[in-house]
């Protein structure tokens, strides 16, 4: 529970960033190499007639498995120890943003705090980036946390089936309202072609119903602060003990 916490707890954000995700790329291209090789080595030493007639076959074919069984645990390493500048901090009475080059955001109890919470599903709209790469019964769960001027946008990607538990309308947190990207990006065929992006969010939807939870999505884009499951169901259960939404 938040009680028994010791603060301040960072929280690191944006795990997945660019710099990781290349060495994560060259890695994964090294390995596959060395493993190519090294495989054909093995099978050329095993085999009385120098090099076999299935070795770059059977090298390919091993060599796939065991540069992807290193490079997830080494990308499991690299998200501990190679944090991406950006972090979400929970303090004593509120919670805190941290990020190079960019002054701290600090709410608290003292603050007026609004929250909007939403949801989307990965199915049915053309995903890119971070979401393209999540599997599509995945589900992004976000919240903006504003006073005044002041916002602070978190989300979370995860399972459908861990999810249900923070979507339940009966268990007395904070709502979370489902929006549907397919209103507005653009799934057509020429869209496809041209490769995904972030669409011009349609003035029918930002007066709509669902308007301020697609203004806030459109600020998740450039200012949200992606946490890994486990570490937003803790954020969540702060906010909601100290800054008693």
């Amino acid at each position: 529970m938040a009680s028994t916490q010791t603060y301040p707890k960072i929280l690191h954000a944006d795990q997945e960033h660019a710099g990781l995700r290349t060495a994560v790329f060259v890695l994964l291209f090294i390995s596959f190499i060395l493993a190519f090789f090294g495989i054909r080595a093995l099978l050329t030493a095993l085999s009385d007639a120098g090099t076999p007639d299935y070795a770059f076959v059977a090298s390919c074919g091993g060599a796939l498995p065991l540069a992807l069984g290193l490079v997830w645990v080494v990308e499991k390493l690299m998200k501990q120890y190679w944090p991406s500048g950006r972090a979400v901090v929970l303090t004593q009475d509120g919670v805190q943003t941290k990020a190079e080059g960019a002054e701290p955001i600090k709410l608290d109890a003292a603050n007026d705090v609004e929250p909007t919470a939403w949801h989307f599903d990965m199915r049915g709209w053309q995903r890119g980036g971070r979401e393209r790469r999540l599997p599509r019964t995945w589900l992004c769960l976000a919240v903006e946390l504003k006073a005044e001027k002041k916002q602070i946008s978190v989300y979370t990607y995860m399972p459908s089936q861990q999810a249900d538990s923070w979507l339940d309308a009966e268990n007395g947190r904070i709502q979370f309202h489902k929006i549907s990207p397919k209103d507005v990006y653009d799934n057509s065929i020429r869209s496809r072609m041209s490769g995904p992006s972030r669409p011009e969010i349609p003035a029918a939807v930002l007066t709509g119903a669902d308007g301020k939870y697609w203004l806030a999505e459109r600020r998740r884009w450039t200012e949200g602060f992606e946490l890994p499951p486990k570490e937003f169901e803790q954020f969540m259960d702060h906010i909601q003990t100290t800054l008693e939404l």
